[in-house]
C-alpha cells in the first residue's frame, strides 16, 4: 500500500495541472476571440479556415459574399 500512494499520486498531479492548463489556456483563447470581434470560437476557427484568422471584417463580408453566390446558384436552378 506504502509504494501504491506515491506511485498514484504523480499521475494524478499531472492530469490535475493539465487540466488546469488546458482551461486557462481555453479561456484565453475566448477572451482574444471576443476581443477581436468574433462571436465565438467556432467562427474564429472558420474565419482561420478562410484565411481571415484576425479580421472579423473581412471574414464577415467574404461569408456573406459566399451565401449570396449559394442562394443565386439555387435560384438558377
Amino acid at each position: 500500500m506504502i509504494r501504491i500512494l506515491p506511485g498514484l499520486t504523480v499521475p494524478a498531479l499531472a492530469g490535475v495541472l493539465s487540466f488546469v492548463l488546458i482551461g486557462h489556456l481555453w479561456n484565453r483563447y475566448s477572451e482574444e476571440t471576443q476581443a477581436l470581434g468574433f462571436s465565438g470560437v467556432f467562427e474564429r476557427f472558420l474565419a482561420a479556415q478562410a484565411g481571415f484568422a484576425d479580421d472579423v471584417n473581412a471574414y464577415r463580408a467574404s461569408a456573406s459574399r459566399e451565401d449570396f453566390v449559394q442562394k443565386a446558384s439555387a435560384l438558377e436552378e
